[in-house]
């Protein structure tokens, strides 16, 4: 069974009761799935909001050492309030390119806060084309220790699914589903996010703009989120 028939089968045991966008997304070194290649050396930085004055403010630098590795890291700044509080946290991780398109990725976060949630999240993730003007994304991802599961849970599981359509050189536009929920707290930590992306590509820099829609749960139907990630090669 390959991880398109994987994916579809955990979406469809799963899409019960969902809300919107799990902390473990951001337990990446980069901007959210991706299989394209680090730049030899690039930086991003991000702003994403729920349409209130909490911010999250996110600067990563990444590196490719050679075709098949990539490594990097991302200080993710989380502001409440107008500034009453701001809580930090390191997210450092390594990738593994075992085909042109095909990865698997490990990353070590660190909550630099009072709260010291850390966590250890793998990932395997796959891009196929199509055709030459759509591709779909393919993303399996497990997390441990309370920074992702949660003091009730075990492992956290999660599972994303990205139709693409690609405009030449310069414009994607993506449709990111994705699910996730924690074995130990399986239904009240079960969430399912639609976001809707775009973006512009000007020679080495991206510019994409998110909009994280969480779906199938009334009273969590008004969480939306709205992000800003500007990505450059040096």
């Amino acid at each position: 069974m390959d991880m398109k028939h994987i994916l579809c089968l955990l979406f469809a045991i799963l899409v019960t009761n969902a809300f919107a966008v799990d902390h473990f997304w951001d337990m990446r070194y980069n901007f959210g799935p991706e299989s394209r290649p680090s730049p030899k050396i690039g930086v991003g930085l991000g702003i994403r909001s729920p349409f209130n004055s909490d911010v999250l403010f996110p600067i990563n630098f990444t590196t490719r050492l050679n075709k098949q590795f990539d490594v990097g890291a991302k200080l993710d700044i989380n502001t409440y309030g107008q500034l009453e509080e701001i809580n930090t946290a390191l997210d450092i991780g390594v990738r593994y390119r075992y085909r042109p398109s095909s990865f698997i990725a490990f990353d070590g976060y660190l909550d630099l806060s009072e709260t010291s949630q850390s966590a250890l999240a793998f990932t395997i993730g796959t891009q196929q084309f199509i055709a030459k003007c759509f591709a779909n994304y393919y993303e399996l991802r497990a997390g441990f220790l309370d920074g992702a599961t949660g003091k009730d849970g075990y492992v956290k599981f999660s599972a994303s699914m990205i139709p693409t359509l690609v405009f030449g050189q310069v414009l994607r536009m993506f449709l990111e589903v994705t699910s996730s929920t924690s074995v130990g707290n399986l239904k009240e930590d079960f969430m399912v996010d639609i976001i809707p992306k775009i973006e512009l590509t000007f020679g080495g820099t991206h510019v994409r703009i998110d909009f994280d829609v969480g779906v199938m749960q009334e009273k969590n139907n008004d969480r939306k989120t709205i992000a800003l990630y500007v990505m450059t090669a040096l």
